[in-house]
């Protein structure tokens, strides 16, 4: 028999993706019948699979012990290294450089936000890997090659608001990116329909079964030679979706040969550098958030 008390960080999840993110030897087919057969309860009483945990809950899991190993940790060694826009006790404003990933896409870690972010907080001792399934994290990602602005969470219940925030599209995101040509107006909104298919996304004009719409306001800044400086506040944040979108209308960005650019510049210009957090539900000191 094992015994886990929940955590403040793992409380508020369903106890079945809980069970699964911390034991990964655990099928979900022995995992919903012990569930069904009382071999797994809650509190000592018959509980159900989508049940929400709550905070010193205790899960009793009667099943073999080969199935309940906990998912190990490693200790973070990565570079702590991090340009820290804002820092509270719950988020962190990362200021991502071009070149670094967001997140590891590969089993083995590679160096990333989430690994430095890790390691900076463990270091600081906020971090400290007592909770069965939570990490401290980033909220929305940004391209390799696209630098500036990302929010980490410290902890679960920030990463649930700033989630939702996000998907409510209560959180400004403005870029500013250099693209090929000029354009007729100063201001425009761009909209089109898109899907991921491998690495790159394909747009369509009008709606299409598998394609979801995408939108965003640009605004040009200046001119360059034959290129223009915009500023872009998205709408929607689809895979790709200001460089597939510039690409689809025919001004791909500078250097994004991957979207239609057929110059000589080899690195595309795109910056988030602006995030407005005004309508988020949570106390922060500062809202608003430019480099």
């Amino acid at each position: 028999m094992k015994e886990i008390e929940v955590s403040e960080n793992d409380a508020g999840q369903r106890l079945d993706k809980f069970l699964l993110k911390t034991f990964p030897d655990l099928s979900k087919s022995m995992m919903y019948k012990g569930i069904r057969k009382k071999k797994i309860k809650v509190n000592r009483k018959r509980c159900t699979y989508d049940q929400k945990l709550q905070i010193h809950d205790h899960i009793l899991l009667f099943l073999p012990p080969d199935v309940l190993k906990e998912k190990e940790r490693e200790v973070p060694t990565a570079s702590t290294q991090l340009d820290i826009v804002f820092e509270d006790k719950n988020l962190l404003i990362i200021n991502k450089p071009a070149g670094l990933l967001s997140q590891s896409d590969q089993k083995e870690q590679q160096d990333c936000v989430v690994s430095r972010l890790q390691a900076y907080l463990y270091q600081k001792g906020e971090y400290t890997m007592t909770d069965h399934s939570f990490a401290p994290t980033i909220c929305h990602r940004l391209d390799r090659n696209t630098a500036g602005l990302i929010i980490a969470a410290k902890n679960a219940n920030t990463l649930r608001i700033i989630n939702q925030a996000i998907a409510d599209r209560s959180i400004k995101k403005q870029y500013r990116a250099l693209i090929s040509g000029t354009f007729l107006l100063d201001s425009f909104q761009m909209h089109g329909y898109i899907k991921k298919e491998g690495t790159k996304a394909i747009v369509k004009d009008n709606p299409t079964p598998g394609f979801v719409e995408a939108y965003m306001d640009v605004k040009t800044l200046a001119k360059k030679n034959d290129a223009t400086w915009c500023d872009i506040q998205l709408h929607t944040g689809r895979f790709h979706q200001i460089r597939a979108l510039m690409g689809h209308y025919h001004h791909p960005l500078v250097g994004d040969h991957k979207y239609g650019y057929k110059g000589l510049e080899k690195q595309y210009h795109l910056v988030a550098y602006r995030l407005d957090l005004s309508h988020v539900p949570m106390r922060i000191s500062q809202r608003i958030f430019e480099i």
